[in-house]
């Protein structure tokens, strides 16, 4: 599968390129981020998986069901640094969860960056409490953090800061919403 019809759903300006492509194989999820960015913003001084925050990144997420009552979410910078978490509706978030199975990698590129990475359906199953092959149903949200300005700069707060594959219903940036999501078919 590939996506490629990212954009700002906070602001009317046009969105730098994003693509996504996944399939399965041998019983793994394989994603793939090709992102254009003419300015990736990494902290080179590694303080945690917090890092992250302040980072360009890309995201997919995974719920168990449409109230977002249990999702899982896959946070990974251009160095292919990892913040994963599971959270539960609205914002509860536990950093502490890591995901079993996840192998991430990351390069830059001339136009930005790109992130490969694989994870087990047999760990997804086990997250959403069915089994998951191809062609099943999940709820998956893909984002991408896209910041400016130097490292440590107040980010996060632009309706520009922030790229999705749909356009939630909220008026505020925010992603830990059920209509960041769609419902989408295994590859």
């Amino acid at each position: 599968v590939e996506i490629a019809d990212f954009s700002y759903p906070w602001s009317e300006e046009t969105a730098p390129r994003t693509m996504f492509r996944a399939h399965t194989q041998d019983g793994w999820l394989h994603f793939h981020f090709d992102v254009e960015d003419p300015e990736v913003v990494v902290e080179e001084e590694w303080l945690g998986e917090s890092t992250l925050d302040g980072e360009d990144r890309v995201e997919i997420f995974f719920a168990k069901d449409e109230t977002l009552a249990d999702y899982w979410c896959l946070e990974i910078d251009p160095l292919g640094r990892v913040h994963d978490y599971h959270a539960r509706h609205y914002r509860e978030f536990d950093s502490d969860w890591n995901c079993p199975s996840l192998v991430v990698t990351a390069q830059r590129t001339a136009a930005g960056y790109e992130v490969a990475g694989s994870v087990a359906l047999q760990t997804i199953g086990d997250l959403l409490g069915r089994p998951i092959q191809r062609g099943a149903s999940i709820h998956v949200g893909l984002f991408r953090a896209d910041f400016f300005g130097p490292p440590g700069a107040t980010r996060g707060e632009s309706a520009t800061n922030w790229i999705s594959w749909v356009r939630p219903i909220s008026t505020q940036p925010d992603f830990n919403i059920p209509s960041a999501f769609r419902l989408w078919q295994v590859p």
